[in-house]
């Protein structure tokens, strides 16, 4: 695995958007029929936000995985963007609010906001039975 990816309880992440449930099962079935995880998600390494990833997190835990793999960033780093993806009325910048809205469980719509991180990887390809065992 990338030395950046790391595997973490998919108990301690926390959303900052909601899911589309529509989008949410057509992802579950795809990750059964492949039988794996193909990209890991992003998240935050200091709150576990989740920065991208929100539908994958939900399927896995439909589907009892238990760990999940991350890729950690520093949130704050010049290196992760973040763009809205709809119209806010905003009134602090758009990190600042993810972060608050997160911490307060108050959810943004689903594909409200798009990070864009250098260098992420993807294509890790991690079978789930290999997340439903690890400790």
């Amino acid at each position: 695995m990338n030395k950046k990816v790391v595997l973490i309880n998919i108990n301690k992440l926390r959303s900052h958007e909601k899911i589309d449930h529509n989008h949410l099962e057509e992802l579950i079935l795809k990750i059964k029929q492949d039988g794996l995880l193909k990209n890991p998600v992003v998240v935050d390494d200091k709150y576990f936000i989740i920065l991208d990833g929100h539908h994958r997190v939900r399927a896995l835990k439909r589907l009892k995985v238990n760990f999940i793999p991350a890729y950690l960033v520093n949130y704050q780093q010049n290196s992760v963007r973040v763009f809205l993806r709809r119209k806010l009325k905003l009134t602090k910048p758009i990190k600042e609010m993810v972060i608050e809205n997160s911490l307060a469980s108050k959810l943004f719509l689903s594909k409200t906001t798009r990070h864009f991180i250098k260098y992420r990887p993807k294509n890790i390809n991690i079978p789930l039975h290999k997340l439903q065992l690890s400790t």
